[in-house]
């Protein structure tokens, strides 16, 4: 319809929303999650292929008894006899030969016979409860014959979830297993590859077996045996303190305010120099009777985990305490405290920290408390959380880092790590601790440093000695070379 010189055309699909309307806004927020999703998707499957595809060749390859060294040297074997052996009547390759593949033979069939023997007592027993510590060998009961008996033959076995590292003892003719936890959890089920093989690799087979075992395991308190009183300070009125806050007497003056109650006003100060000041009180510190402990996860927080478990059962959170963790609630017993600290090893290091302001916004419902943080020994997202719930509570915290011994850094240089294999490190990096400490800085807490290792609490001036030690070890600058 021509109406006015212009051109009406009317259709009957829905006019489309405009570009800032909460509808399209929905859409897009919705297409750039689905897309969020799909990359991350591709990224753990990816992350998780090679890792699928090696359990998937282990499992095949437990199931072939002949292991790629006994296929080589059946084929060579084979090959010698019938081109040297038989063919140009070669003796020597000819007794070779058949003594390679009698080799394999009886390796294989002694292998076969070992794992049928196995396999029989291979059987799941009723469900086992154990308690062990972190770096403490710990039995299972769980035991197989050594097969010493049996020529050519050896058994191992080693646990495939969790992938704790085991320990196996000869007693009587039996392998007794015995596990060496290195981080605190809880594990419900255990399930054991065992492996049948000779001893010159030729021929292997492995079976699998789950136990309906379940552990509980307890950061180790080392050497610690018994740590300082950790009371810190709370508000109140026992000893002047720039950093308490201002519930001490009314001893501090300050000018007059609108609002300020009359009773206060100091009548002396205003009849001498005709000005009104009025009495506040003061800021100060008193003893907390009560003491909030937290666990804050992250990486190297073992050593920690293990001086928060040692604190709760010496005593040396006071006598009424509360104790909580990343990944657990607050806890008034020890038992219940244990268990916190084995809840606490399934909470991912990105969240550690997360739970602390809520802890101790639930433990001051009921007064003031001192608060103790047990911290990791290296720098992460928890620093930052911990500033923040920390922040409004100065003068009344301390902060407890546990190591195990302090190591120096390996020196940099790309060409070291080339041509040398860096040793392996013995405790808790030197430089991540002082990263860590000067973060904490801010806090205006008092800062614990204890070693697990030796049971002391280690100083400013041992851990210099340690970095002046790395600075010494690492590689020179220009200028050192010259001088």
């Amino acid at each position: 319809m021509l109406v006015s010189g212009s051109l009406d055309v009317r259709s009957d699909r829905p006019p489309s929303a405009p570009s800032g309307s909460p509808l399209v806004e929905r859409e897009r927020a919705a297409a750039a999650d689905l897309s969020r999703r799909s990359a991350g998707f591709g990224r753990r499957l990816l992350s998780r292929a090679p890792a699928a595809l090696l359990a998937f060749a282990r499992r095949v390859a437990d199931l072939v008894p002949l292991t790629a060294l006994g296929f080589a040297v059946a084929a060579l074997a084979t090959a010698a006899l019938v081109h040297y052996g038989y063919g140009e009547m070669d003796l020597v390759l000819l007794v070779l030969g058949w003594g390679a593949v009698g080799l394999v033979g009886l390796s294989l069939l002694f292998v076969l016979l070992a794992a049928l023997l196995v396999k029989r007592r291979l059987r799941a027993e009723e469900a086992l409860h154990r308690d062990c510590e972190t770096g403490r060998a710990t039995p299972t009961g769980f035991s197989l014959p050594s097969l010493g008996w049996v020529p050519l033959v050896r058994l191992r076995w080693s646990w495939l979830a969790p992938p704790l590292p085991i320990e196996l003892v000869r007693e009587e003719g039996r392998l007794h297993e015995r596990v060496r936890p290195t981080r605190r959890g809880a594990h419900e089920g255990v399930r054991r590859r065992v492996v049948v093989e000779d001893v010159f690799g030729l021929a292997r087979l492995g079976l699998r077996m789950d136990d309906p075992l379940t552990l509980r395991v307890l950061p180790h308190g080392g050497r610690l045996g018994r740590l300082p009183t950790l009371l810190a300070y709370a508000g109140g009125e026992d000893w002047p303190h720039p950093m308490g806050l201002p519930e001490g007497d009314r001893v501090e003056l300050r000018r007059y305010g609108p609002g300020d109650p009359a009773r206060f006003i100091h009548w002396s100060i205003y009849a001498r120099t005709r000005k009104l000041v009025v009495r506040v009180p003061e800021r100060a510190l008193s003893r907390a009777h009560r003491t909030a402990a937290y666990l804050v996860t992250g990486e190297a927080d073992e050593a920690s985990s293990g001086a928060a478990r040692v604190a709760v059962e010496s005593g040396a959170l006071g006598e009424d305490w509360s104790f909580g963790a990343d990944g657990a609630g607050g806890t008034q017993t020890v038992s219940q405290a244990q268990e916190a600290l084995v809840r606490s090893a399934r909470v991912p290091a990105t969240e550690g920290g997360a739970g602390l302001e809520g802890f101790l916004r639930e433990e001051e419902k009921s007064g003031p408390v001192s608060v103790v943080v047990f911290a990791p020994a290296e720098p992460g997202p928890w620093i930052e959380r911990v500033l923040a719930a920390l922040g409004a509570r100065r003068g009344r915290t301390r902060i407890v880092i546990g190591v195990d011994g302090l190591a120096a850094d390996p020196p940099g240089g790309w060409w070291r790590r080339l041509l040398a294999r860096p040793p392996a490190r013995e405790g808790a990096s030197a430089g991540a601790l002082e990263a860590a400490l000067e973060a904490l800085a801010s806090a205006r807490a008092e800062v614990l440093v204890v070693d697990r290792a030796s049971g002391r609490v280690l100083g400013e001036a041992h851990r210099r000695a340690v970095m002046r030690r790395a600075k010494k070890s690492g590689p020179k600058t220009a200028a050192e070379k010259a001088a």
